[in-house]
């Protein structure tokens, strides 16, 4: 199977100390989790390494290891069990975060969720005991089942030390019990092949996963040459469309953008700024005009996102609801009464002076033109001065932290789980991690908490609808604005019989193990063979 990807980008090999999204691509082939998710989209869980826990209390979490669990036939393991003791040293090991000569290492990225362990305990090599400090019914999904969770294997770390961090081209160090194991990168093309150790009951189906990936105006002659199976994202919709008139044969898919397009102002300590008063972010984020936003950008492909996207089943709010609330309906009209309502409350365009509206040039530079509309917009709706700018995201989102008060325009981060809780405790709580909150509303601490001790998934559901809510009305202020989350178009080879969960939001590339490829048929291009190891190459 070959797949087109970004791997240039990804970051490092080592399973505990990488971060990018191309990275956590291919490794979700290569590792196992305690437990994964069933559904990316509704937050629903099932067994990975482990059953899914026993919970003798809301507070102890008892894992039983697959008996079969098994690294890969390869060094440095050599297709020895996967124990209760790995599990621990693997946990051990990123809430420590230190580098092999014992200083703290900040690419451990996940060591604060690991925190929230409060004990571990391997009880046998089959059985392990987690405890945390109070109920936190968001523990499974952002600790254990996370996008990151990756087992590895202690002999792999010791070996390579360091240079698993430092040395980004050398894939044959990892070292995982997943249904595939690497061949061969040679920086721009990843080939992985089905373990010869793979364990589990389920059928890991095509021999080998190839990951390509080049100059993005080639895209469309190369899949046309049949050099890949898939055909989506870096194309445009545009691209796609006419993709598929040309190959009507072609099976079609459609697959939810999971960054939404969103406006950003966190607090900060400066009273005097406009952007200080919730009154006025809300008339920004009611003055864009969010369909007319999915013509500009997608091409009509997409909904507009409340606090959480259209996608998230059960979580978000239905599109019925939704549009309800000033900025989601149809009545343009009254959106723009409620604007220039609240502009007038904070002392008149005069008073909020001008309004500087910065979009990542990384945006800008996908969507030309994208940040003068959004201006525009803002302008002619709610009659502020709207200064554009453009900076790099990275800066801009630093700059923000740092207090510096400017509207943001680009994409927001990705959900990394369809349930709430961590985010909502980092970003809307007055405690929270982010401090983007301003601590005035006890009530919306107090849903949060709620969510954060309520174990039943439909009433944690419920609750989240409250907080949304509450943000919609304008009752906490709201400074991280969803807009909108397109969808992006694809089409695929004939013979490509892809795992439907492949096209869930996100994190879904593990589903390529459970899909297949229809060799039988006439067009299924001949010739496909895996490249030579490096040592039957000579490297």
């Amino acid at each position: 199977m070959r797949i087109w990807l970004a791997v240039e980008r990804h970051d490092r090999w080592d399973p505990h100390r990488s971060r990018y999204r191309y990275t956590q691509a291919a490794l979700s082939l290569m590792y196992n989790r305690l437990i994964r998710p069933a559904s990316v989209s509704t937050g629903e869980l099932e067994a990975d390494l482990c059953a899914l826990p026993e919970m003798p209390d809301e507070t102890t979490y008892v894992f039983s290891v697959d008996p079969e669990a098994r690294f890969w036939a390869l060094e440095p393991t050599g297709a020895r069990a996967f124990t209760a003791q790995d599990i621990a040293w693997n946990v051990e090991r990123q809430q420590a975060a230190v580098d092999v000569n014992g200083l703290p290492d900040p690419h451990f990225f996940r060591r604060a969720a690991y925190d929230r362990s409060a004990s571990h305990d391997a009880t046998s090599d089959t059985s392990i005991t987690f405890t945390t400090a109070e109920p936190d019914a968001a523990y499974l999904a952002g600790v254990h089942a996370s996008p990151y969770a990756w087992m590895t294997s202690p002999e792999a770390a010791e070996l390579y030390g360091d240079d698993w961090r430092d040395d980004p081209s050398d894939v044959m160090r990892s070292s995982g019990t997943g249904p595939y194991a690497p061949r061969q990168f040679n920086g721009f093309e990843l080939t992985l092949v089905r373990s010869e150790n793979w364990w589990r009951d389920e059928s890991a189906w095509p021999d080998a996963i190839t990951f390509t990936t080049g100059d993005t105006n080639n895209i469309v002659s190369l899949y046309d040459a049949a050099a890949f199976d898939r055909a989506d994202f870096p194309l445009t919709n545009e691209a796609v469309e006419a993709m598929r008139e040309q190959h009507p044969e072609h099976p079609t898919f459609e697959v939810p953008l999971d960054a939404a397009v969103e406006l950003l102002t966190p607090l900060a300590s400066d009273p005097e700024s406009a952007l200080s008063d919730p009154r006025v972010v809300r008339a920004i984020g009611i003055a864009v005009d969010r369909r007319q936003l999915i013509d500009r950008l997608y091409n009509g492909h997409g909904h507009v996102s409340g606090p959480l996207p259209w996608y998230l089943d059960g979580w978000c709010l239905d599109g019925q609801r939704l549009s309800s609330f000033a900025g989601y309906g149809e009545e343009r009209d009254a959106d723009l009464a409620e604007v220039s309502q609240l502009i007038s409350s904070a002392g008149g365009a005069g008073a909020v002076g001008v309004v500087p509206l910065v979009v990542a040039d990384l945006f800008e530079g996908f969507f030309a033109g994208s940040g003068e509309a959004v201006r525009s917009m803002i302008a002619d709706a709610a009659g502020l001065e709207i200064e554009l700018e453009n900076r790099p995201f990275a800066e801009a989102i630093d700059q923000l932290r740092d207090g510096e008060r400017f509207c943001f325009l680009g994409w927001g981060a990705v959900p990394q789980q369809a349930d709430p809780t961590d985010d909502w405790l980092a970003s809307l709580h007055s405690q929270g991690d982010l401090h983007w909150s301003d601590g005035s509303n006890a009530e919306m601490d107090a849903l949060i908490d709620q969510m954060r001790m309520t174990f039943n998934r439909g009433a944690r559901q419920d609750l989240g609808h409250q907080v949304q809510e509450m943000l919609l009305r304008g009752d906490a202020p709201q400074w991280q604005v969803p807009l909108v989350n397109g969808i992006q178009l694809g089409l695929h080879q004939p013979w490509l019989h892809p795992d439907p969960r492949l096209f869930e939001y996100a994190w879904s590339t593990d589903r390529l193990s459970t899909s297949w490829l229809d060799t039988s048929l006439d067009t299924f291009p001949v010739g496909r063979e895996l490249p030579p190891l490096e040592d039957e190459a000579g490297g």
